[in-house]
């Protein structure tokens, strides 16, 4: 169910409230937190960017969280449609990443998936072996679940469940974030990526709590984050995974 503005400024003051009482090994105390999850380099800047840098610049910390390196992205820009480019797209991508990163003012993450491509044609043909779209549904939420335990994000953003146009590492990223946005409070989930030094303190309920005690009924709140004032402009070098 939508909240609307006032129901988002009291969850938020309630949890503002709770934040306070975190371990100090944890984030920092008292600041909200957004994590968006992308599958490819130049999707932050595409997606969501003016959502991100405006709520950096209100003093949230936001995390993107990348799950693949772009690798196999398409050049669209026919001065960077060159040998050498391909040959080292891998490399130009991460440098791409690390521009729109430092621009955005958003902290970033490669989650460590190989970029499945767009398949084109009629039929279609297979994905190469080894793409994030074929690689097993725990294996893949596994890093993304590890990040929003350490990060502890307040909201996550990513795709629907048609990754927003059928690409398919963009609708793997909706299921993978899905995943790992449910795991993340179970403690017999994934119990390798759990952190100690984010334990709470007596009092603090935590994430998932809700969702503890009722598990029936999942108390969830789907929030809009109007991006009214414009990002500042990503610089683009023609690449893309899209």
């Amino acid at each position: 169910m939508p909240l609307n503005r006032s129901d988002v400024s009291v969850k938020v003051h309630e949890r503002k409230r709770r934040e306070t009482r975190l371990s100090p090994q944890g984030p920092e105390q008292g600041k909200l937190r957004l994590m968006a999850v992308h599958a490819h380099p130049d999707d932050e800047s595409s997606k969501g960017a003016a959502t991100m840098a405006r709520y950096v610049r209100e003093g949230i910390d936001v995390m993107v969280c990348t799950m693949t390196g772009g690798e196999r992205g398409d050049v669209l820009n026919p001065a960077m449609d060159r040998p050498e480019v391909k040959a080292n797209m891998a490399r130009i991508r991460q440098e791409e990443m690390a521009k729109a990163r430092d621009i955005l003012g958003v902290q970033q993450r490669f989650m460590g998936f190989v970029d499945s491509g767009l398949p084109e044609g009629d039929p279609k043909p297979p994905l190469p072996d080894g793409s994030f779209a074929l690689v097993p549904l725990a294996e893949a939420a596994a890093p993304l679940v590890k990040a929003v335990r350490e990060f502890r994000p307040h909201v996550i953003l990513t795709y629907d469940e048609n990754g927003g146009y059928p690409h398919p590492d963009h609708i793997k990223n909706h299921q993978v974030t899905v995943e790992a946005f449910e795991a993340a409070a179970d403690p017999d989930r994934y119990p390798d990526h759990h952190q100690d030094r984010y334990r709470r303190l007596p009092g603090d309920p935590g994430p998932g709590a809700a969702r503890a005690r009722h598990p029936d009924r999942p108390e969830q709140r789907v929030v809009r984050l109007p991006a009214r004032r414009p990002a500042r402009r990503v610089a683009d070098r023609g690449l893309s995974s899209c």
